[in-house]
């Protein structure tokens, strides 16, 4: 059986539980809190230090991208055409300043100091504004509406779709929803991803008051 650890929100993880619960494969969501995550460093289960991790039959896989890569595969979200599946990574990649934006602003234990970053961050001139803007030109230029131009959907929309939109749920102080109804685009492709009958189903169960309310179709139209 395989084996995804990482704490309960959705974060870096939440592409690979997608990937894995479409797989057909089993597998155990495991959720740790902080004191785990720190035991499990210092006992050097971490092969990076860091979370998420796959426990494999084979051994453990960490590094989100990797472990998405791999589970992919299995769910079909990976490309055949090697063309194509270099474009899914391709945009993944592409992807990682966005992921990295809030970096500065975890540890910073002011509130107010804290909040006031984030803000800067998707404010005029700040990176995560940049990304957005970047993000939606590069969704304009798709010719099939998927994020990398694939066929179909792949390992790259479940990481724009989970990543992006995460970003957006009231988990992080000092972001506002309102900030992505400046982006059409983004929103038309939130709405294509949301309803597609895969994503539909994995998040069936999840209601607008969960912290995945904005994996839902329809989330940001209030905004």
């Amino acid at each position: 059986m395989l084996r995804l650890i990482y704490f309960s929100t959705p974060g870096r993880a939440e592409a690979i539980r997608v990937a894995l619960s479409l797989s057909g494969e089993q597998w155990e969501d495991v959720t740790v809190d902080g004191i785990k995550y720190r035991s499990m460093k210092d006992n050097g289960d971490l092969p990076w230090g860091m979370l998420p991790v796959l426990q494999t039959p084979n051994g453990t896989i960490a590094e989100s991208t990797a472990i998405l890569r791999f589970v992919g595969r299995m769910s079909g979200f990976v490309p055949d055409e090697q063309f194509q599946r270099a474009k899914a990574d391709e945009f993944i990649d592409g992807m990682e300043p966005l992921s990295k934006a809030l970096d500065s602003t975890f540890g910073i234990s002011d509130d107010d100091e804290r909040i006031r970053l984030r803000k800067e961050v998707f404010g005029p001139d700040g990176n995560g504004t940049k990304n957005l803007l970047l993000l939606e030109r590069k969704i304009s230029e798709s010719k099939t509406g998927w994020a990398a131009g694939t066929d179909d959907m792949s390992i790259a929309d479940l990481k724009l779709f989970t990543g992006l939109f995460g970003l957006f749920s009231g988990n992080y102080d000092g972001i506002d929803a309102a900030v992505i109804s400046n982006y059409p685009r983004l929103i038309e492709y939130h709405d294509k991803i949301a309803n597609d009958p895969r994503i539909k189903q994995y998040y069936a169960g999840t209601n607008s008051e969960d912290i995945r309310w904005t994996f839902l179709p329809g989330a940001f139209k209030q905004n």
